[in-house]
């Protein structure tokens, strides 16, 4: 009876412990993403679409998305990088 009650035991643990393993194993890769390539930007127009896809600049700064981003470090004479994509 004893074999018995111990295999329970262990079943209760793992199914217990299998939760929290299981959101942190299973969670999704972060996306790579290159950096923004200014090239296609270089029109001093400055006229860019209101996408939404922040990029956060090693000024700290938050710009809408890459064509605004490149526009504006053009405009500052290359005075700030890129840090990541996202809100800083």
């Amino acid at each position: 009876m004893s074999f018995f009650s111990s295999w329970i035991k262990a079943i209760f643990v793992i199914a217990l412990a299998f939760p929290l393993y299981s959101e942190t194993s299973f969670a999704p890769a972060p996306e790579f993403r290159f950096p923004p390539n200014c090239k296609p930007y270089i029109d001093p127009q400055g006229i860019c679409t209101k996408e939404l896809d922040p990029v956060c600049a090693s000024n700290a700064e938050t710009y809408y998305n890459e064509c605004n981003f490149c526009y504006e470090k053009m405009k500052s004479g290359d005075k700030f990088d890129f840090k990541h994509f996202g809100e800083c």
